[in-house]
């Protein structure tokens, strides 16, 4: 190798090193974006949230936006009811005018002073003062209307409040079965989380197993104790338990999906949970279970006001049947003069009484409106009705579903038991080389079964104990 060759190499070499070293940096300094690099941007955080089951239901109750949006519904439900009961305050009225003709200028002001009674009767008082080119004008008015028939009484004249006062009631139950719906899907959530968690290690475990068993067969068959069926048996085994604990793992995914939109955490976020997995049996009479429900559930009581509701709307259509005959009532003193203290001396008055009515002499349409109103009750009551026997049939099955869960919960503990013994003996007949190791697999294979159908149970039963409560309106309080 000549000297110039050497040179050559030597200065290639650093120019290769001065490209390595400079080429990210001149990249990075034209490029048309700044900022940390792409992949940081789209890094999924790192924030973990640990969380009890009784903490997930409170976070899920302050912060489930069905929640909210059912609590706003409330509130505006409220301002509708202030604003109702804002017709019987005193409303206070200012009045101004000004004018000006072909001969003259004017001036007046004045206020209303006007206030509705629960019973029917408006009282109204308007003092007013006015000014003209020529002379000072003043007055005051007192005004009383009273309803005779048609309009007279509280019910009658507070229906739109006690209509609203329904509605409010109605919004609360709402807010409250929202809340019952919330607690729910929070301890389902959960509970979905550490099923799936406990199916993936359980799944994780048998793949461990199942490579063993192939290692082992493998090793096996180079010295003769073992065919290629052992090692083909043991291999699709693996990738049925692969494909379990791929599935598991997808289901877990969801599930915690599922919780952070309840609780409205952010999908990025990692949550980690934990919930007794006790099986506390339901020990309650079906006699005393109907009983607490119809004591304790909430749509048997918007049941009932519903029929409380309707017979008021149907006293107030009766109401309606009778004609419309106003006594309205006016006394007035006024004054005017050239000089403005003697137009305040109000030396004139008037007064005036009038019988005021305007109704129809069949009233069709008024009595059409009470007999609806009465079918209105018949309705209601039959809609208690149903909804009594359906919270007793859902008492009632919801009992029987847990005592079946309690039976299956006894049937998987024997069936593992028995998965248990059959896959020690499998061992020891493997051992002495009295069987293959098929009869390992399979024992495995059902004790995985059986240990997977023991948490499914189990899960549902905590889960329906839940559901139970909300079956005799004892989840929460209202």
């Amino acid at each position: 190798m000549t000297e110039n060759t050497v040179k050559i190499k030597a200065v290639l070499s650093i120019f290769a090193v001065f490209c390595l070293f400079f080429a990210p940096i001149s990249v990075m300094a034209v490029g048309p974006e700044t900022g940390p690099p792409i992949e940081a941007r789209h890094r999924v955080s790192d924030e973990t949230i640990h969380l009890t089951l009784k903490q997930a239901i409170n976070l899920a109750l302050k912060a489930n936006r069905s929640l909210l949006s059912s609590a706003y519904s409330l509130e505006s439900q409220k301002l509708s009811l202030d604003l109702i009961r804002s017709e019987f305050d005193v409303k206070i009225t200012p009045a101004t005018s000004a004018g000006i003709t072909d001969d003259e200028e004017s001036l007046g002001a004045g206020v209303s002073f006007k206030k509705k009674f629960n019973f029917g009767p408006e009282v109204a008082i308007s003092p007013a003062f006015g000014r003209s080119d020529e002379e000072y004008a003043g007055k005051v008015g007192l005004s009383l209307d009273i309803p005779l028939f048609q309009g007279f009484g509280k019910e009658v004249n507070r229906d739109s409040i006690y209509s609203s006062q329904f509605s409010l009631r109605n919004a609360e139950r709402s807010l409250y079965l929202s809340r019952v719906s919330v607690v729910l899907e929070t301890v389902s959530a959960v509970y979905d989380i550490i099923k799936q968690e406990g199916l993936a290690q359980l799944s994780k475990s048998q793949v461990k197993s199942l490579k063993m068993h192939a290692e082992t067969a493998k090793i096996k068959e180079r010295v003769g104790l073992a065919t290629p069926m052992d090692i083909y048996r043991a291999e699709i085994r693996i990738r049925d338990a692969e494909d379990s604990l791929a599935l598991a793992r997808k289901a877990l995914q969801a599930a915690e999906d599922r919780l952070k939109f309840i609780l409205a955490i952010p999908l990025e976020t990692v949550i980690t949970v934990d919930a007794p997995m006790e099986c506390e049996p339901v020990r309650i009479d079906s006699k005393d279970g109907m009983a607490t429900a119809r004591n304790n559930r909430v749509e048997l009581k918007q049941a009932e006001d519903a029929i409380q509701e309707a017979q008021r709307k149907a006293g107030i259509a009766k109401h309606n049947i009778l004609p419309s005959l106003n006594l309205a009532m006016g006394y007035e003193r006024f004054g005017s003069s050239d000089d403005f203290d003697q137009s305040l001396g109000f030396d004139e008055r008037i007064w005036s009484i009038n019988l005021v009515a305007s109704t129809d002499w069949a009233r069709k349409s008024e009595r059409a409106s009470y007999q609806q109103s009465l079918i209105n009750i018949r309705n209601t009551r039959l809609d208690f009705n149903s909804k009594e026997d359906e919270i007793k049939r859902e008492v009632r099955d919801k009992l029987e579903a847990l005592a079946k869960d309690e039976e299956r919960i006894t049937i998987r503990n024997e069936q593992i038991r028995h998965a248990e013994g059959k896959l020690a003996l499998s061992k020891i007949k493997f051992r002495h080389h009295m069987a293959d190791n098929f009869d390992i697999i399979e024992a495995e294979t059902e004790l995985q079964q059986a240990r997977t159908n023991l948490l499914s149970v189990k899960t549902e039963y905590i889960v329906g104990t839940y559901q139970m409560r909300a079956v005799l309106g004892t989840l929460i309080e209202h």
